[in-house]
């Protein structure tokens, strides 16, 4: 069986958004997607139930389940690959065995193989223990103050401010020097949520890489802290820092 052109492009997105936020491991399995980096600080997570708004389906895959390890090999096998001349890619299965064994790359003289894993040994959360409460507007502007900000402070952690003045963001430095800058002048309050408040400390690379990657989007926060932000239909999730 050959992977269809939607199926190789729904998974090259899966890759492309894993990678951006350090997920080197995703299973897509029937109705789910999940995936988690090493550090446990991102979580990729999407189903049908999810608590992801806009909640996005995962397509029904001819080849049932999948698991991706060594995501930048993958790439940079595919790069190869699609580049040539009648480019096909082959799913290799088994009878007996519920997931894709391999993915075998061709074109014309050209073949190369990529080893697929058994998703069920992929270490992720197959559920999401927080509801989200409150939806935050971004903007350019915002992104790009950001980003000087993590030059100028050299800071590795941000915090995410919101009260009744609006929505900031925080970072401080070794010596304790405190950059701050109010990006929102209002919170949307979801899930019939209490209040504006909270304050929560995310990895800063994290979310700037994410942010850069819609500037003019939003993000969710869950009442425990968990931060959503949904790039090209993938759901990711960045766990609070204590």
């Amino acid at each position: 069986m050959n992977l269809d052109p939607t199926s190789l492009k729904y998974l090259q997105d899966v890759v492309r958004v894993c990678r951006l936020v350090g997920v080197d491991n995703v299973a897509i399995e029937p109705k789910m997607i999940r995936g988690m980096d090493d550090d446990q600080k991102v979580v990729i997570f999407l189903n049908d139930e999810g608590l992801a708004i806009p909640n996005r389906k995962v397509p029904d895959f001819a080849f049932g389940s999948i698991g991706l390890s060594r995501l930048g090999v993958f790439q940079t096998r595919l790069d190869i690959a699609r580049t040539q001349d009648k480019f096909t890619i082959e799913v290799v299965t088994k009878p007996d065995v519920p997931y894709v064994q391999s993915l075998v790359m061709k074109a014309t003289g050209t073949k190369i193989d990529y080893r697929c894993m058994d998703p069920t040994k992929i270490k992720a959360p197959k559920k999401l223990n927080d509801v989200m409460k409150f939806r935050v507007k971004i903007n350019a502007q915002a992104v790009t103050l950001l980003q000087k900000a993590v030059a100028a402070m050299s800071a590795d952690v941000v915090t995410l401010i919101s009260n009744s003045e609006g929505v900031s963001f925080e970072l401080v430095d070794v010596n304790k020097d405190v950059f701050k800058h109010t990006f929102a002048d209002d919170v949307e309050v979801l899930d019939d949520g209490k209040g504006v408040s909270f304050a929560h400390r995310y990895p800063v690379k994290t979310l700037l890489s994410m942010f850069k990657e819609d500037p003019a989007g939003t993000f969710e926060v869950g009442g425990k802290g968990l931060l959503l932000f949904p790039i090209a239909g993938i759901n990711v999730y960045v766990l609070p820092q204590i």
